[in-house]
């Protein structure tokens, strides 16, 4: 029976950790661009999610998608790989390559006459953000990111307190 130890709860967390981390550059610099109106070409900021490639769908709001519970077994050919989207690794960790950035169309019409980027009727074209949204979503990526750093200060604790048996 093979087992995985403390390097593997590391490794699964530090995944985590990068995940959250992109998670929340772009959560920011969809709050950043918020109420950016349209640059010099006439286009205007698209919001940007991090998508799991297999599903096609925001990575961050499929939780469930995103976790893999794997059995304990003793041999590998016992059962089936309990993964069928490809989405965890070899070590039981999330395979950061299978998520990509997109760019989701949309824009909102906000009436402000005395803006100097409004139409003819006084609208102005802006991203299609909600702030309270994105900053919701900012929160629970922060949350679990701090989940992911209590799990490693748990596994260094584990090895450290294992190395004074």
């Amino acid at each position: 029976m093979k087992v995985n130890g403390v390097l593997s709860a590391m490794r699964t967390s530090m995944s985590g950790l990068s995940h959250n981390m992109k998670r929340m550059e772009l959560i920011s610099e969809n709050i950043a661009n918020a109420e950016k109106t349209p640059d010099a070409k006439g286009q205007v900021y698209l919001r940007q999610d991090l998508v799991n490639k297999n599903h096609n769908r925001p990575a961050s709001k499929k939780f469930g998608e995103l976790v893999s519970l794997k059995m304990r077994q003793e041999d590998n050919h016992h059962m089936a790989s309990m993964d069928p989207s490809g989405t965890v690794g070899p070590n039981g960790a999330e395979r950061l390559d299978q998520y990509k950035v997109i760019e989701e169309k949309g824009e909102k019409l906000v009436y402000n006459p005395d803006h100097p980027m409004a139409d003819e009727r006084g609208f102005v074209r802006t991203p299609d953000i909600n702030p309270v949204e994105e900053m919701v979503d900012l929160i629970a990526a922060s949350r679990s990111y701090e989940a992911n750093v209590t799990v490693i200060n748990a596994a260094k604790d584990m090895a450290k307190r294992s190395m004074e048996i």
